[in-house]
């Protein structure tokens, strides 16, 4: 009897601590709650890129160029940007870096783009990678 009874105690254990596991870590970024999508965009720059002293942004849009979240700025410390968004969601998502409207001089930059197209889950991150270039493009 003894043994039935641990045997059902860690069945019982085992099975909250299964359920701990899936529901998911905190956010990194705290603005981006629970029950949202999350759009996690990673910056991958060249080692010894060069940009010019620019304010750039980081941002996310759907298909038809508008705004899911607000832009973040970029920083050369920050090489992960969260956004999010309600959902569920269907279309195209679309994350950018580019130099803010109100920078002086343009500066080119390529390969400032990651798009996925889909059903986009709340609840769920998607991730986007950017491998930005200046200069002219290859």
């Amino acid at each position: 009897m003894k043994t039935a009874k641990t045997f059902a105690a860690l069945s019982i254990a085992l099975i909250f601590l299964g359920f701990a596991a899936f529901a998911g870590k905190p956010s990194a970024n705290p603005d981006v709650q629970r029950g949202t999508i999350k759009y996690q965009v990673n910056i991958h720059l060249r080692v010894g890129m060069n940009i010019p002293d620019a304010q750039l942004l980081v941002m996310m849009t759907d298909e038809h160029n508008r705004l899911v979240a607000l832009p973040q700025t970029f920083s050369f410390s920050k090489m992960t940007y969260v956004f999010g968004e309600n959902g569920p969601v269907t279309g195209t998502r679309i994350a950018w870096i580019v130099q803010s409207k109100n920078d002086g001089n343009r500066i080119p930059i390529y390969g400032n783009t990651d798009s996925q197209k889909g059903t986009f889950l709340a609840n769920h991150v998607y991730q986007f990678n950017i491998y930005p270039e200046n200069g002219k493009p290859r």
